[in-house]
């Protein structure tokens, strides 16, 4: 007879256990949300700033005193930002402008006629002046949001952006 009661006992103690964990909610059917879907998250690193040059000129002062010189830059060079990756340039720049430089630009141009100068050079003497534009290299990660409230798998970008433009004398 002690056996029985033993079996029994064991038996209302299994059933009571499985009873109670079948009307318990399971708390990996219901994922928290993240974000709100179509959100864009955005994430840089700036690599670096350069200096992209596109031209020089020469100013020379062949008088026999000392004098300011100037010169006309009379071409148009343009440097557009570039990105590598599965991501466009319009949905990074904004962001860029925010998190790295708050002048970066789709493209900078040079525009004809801009003047280089005036430097004052002894006479008989030449000064080289290059120009170009600024830049900043960057790399970073997009992900998007999804209807579910998850976001989705981060895509990896890198490129540079034009910042502004600079003349070195």
């Amino acid at each position: 007879m002690r056996s029985t009661t033993r079996r029994m006992a064991v038996l209302v103690s299994t059933a009571g256990f499985l009873a109670g964990s079948a009307v318990l909610p399971l708390t990996a059917s219901a994922a928290p949300t993240e974000c709100e879907a179509g959100h864009v998250e955005t994430t840089f690193s700036q690599s670096s700033s350069n200096k992209e040059a596109v031209g020089s000129v020469t100013l020379t002062n062949t008088s026999g005193s000392t004098a300011p010189v100037s010169a006309s830059v009379s071409r148009t060079d343009t440097s557009t930002a570039t990105v590598s990756g599965s991501v466009s340039v319009d949905s990074i720049i904004a962001p860029l402008k925010a998190e790295i430089s708050a002048s970066a630009s789709a493209s900078q141009s040079w525009s004809a006629g801009a003047t280089v100068g005036p430097a004052t050079i002894p006479a008989g003497q030449s000064l080289i002046a290059t120009y170009g534009f600024n830049t900043v290299s960057f790399s970073g990660s997009q992900k998007t949001c999804n209807s579910t409230g998850q976001f989705g798998p981060s895509t990896s970008f890198s490129g540079t952006a034009p910042t502004g433009t600079y003349i070195d004398y």
